[in-house]
């Protein structure tokens, strides 16, 4: 199993590297529903855990992805991102905001701690440094790129103060095994897509 293991983050509390990734099911905003295991045998994925829409920095990084989406799916993998979203939002967001890849919808965030991502109560500080960073990149968006942020009330009306601890994306292959995870803080980097390229290359 060691010979076949990829690259991998320094530990981060999420599942590792050689893990039988969890399989779930959960509404896409595409409609239907889409598990897991519907890829087995068929397709590696990229899996991210993400916010949704509401977040700037996270509708930043789903441009990324949808631009370098062809290439990924040439090299035989799915992108799916996992939401707080509810199917009704994720549905009004999709009036805005086109996306190739499976959107799903989480609301109860029962997956995010079954790959060891925690849901935490962060402190007043570290609040307001978010809210105003958040804040700062939605009017740089909305001045320069005429995106309109989605309200993030729903979100606080529902979970409060809780955010995600860290940011995490897998990458699991054809036979269910996670072979490569980044994870980093919740403004911190994620992954460019020369690197999920080049992590695919090696399945």
């Amino acid at each position: 199993m060691e010979a076949r293991k990829l690259e991998q983050q320094e530990s981060t509390g999420v599942l590792e590297v050689g893990t039988l990734a969890p399989n779930f099911r959960l509404a896409s905003a595409q409609e239907g529903e889409v598990a897991l295991e519907d890829y087995r045998g068929q397709r590696n994925v990229i899996l991210w855990f993400s916010r949704g829409l509401f977040c700037p920095f996270c509708r930043r990084y789903m441009t990324q992805l949808r631009l370098g989406y062809r290439q990924i799916q040439e090299r035989g993998a799915e992108i799916l991102q996992v939401t707080w979203s509810t199917p009704e939002e994720a549905r009004l967001y999709f009036r805005q905001y086109q996306l190739l890849f499976p959107y799903l919808c989480d609301p109860e965030r029962a997956v995010y701690p079954l790959y060891g991502i925690r849901i935490i109560h962060g402190t007043v500080p570290a609040l307001v440094a978010g809210m105003a960073m958040g804040t700062m990149a939605a009017l740089s968006d909305r001045l320069f790129r005429g995106e309109k942020t989605p309200s993030p009330l729903p979100s606080m009306k529902r979970y409060g103060a809780a955010d995600m601890e860290q940011q995490a994306v897998f990458i699991i292959d054809k036979s269910g095994i996670i072979r490569y995870t980044h994870a980093s803080n919740v403004l911190g980097g994620l992954p460019s897509n020369a690197e999920y390229l080049r992590q695919l290359e090696k399945l």
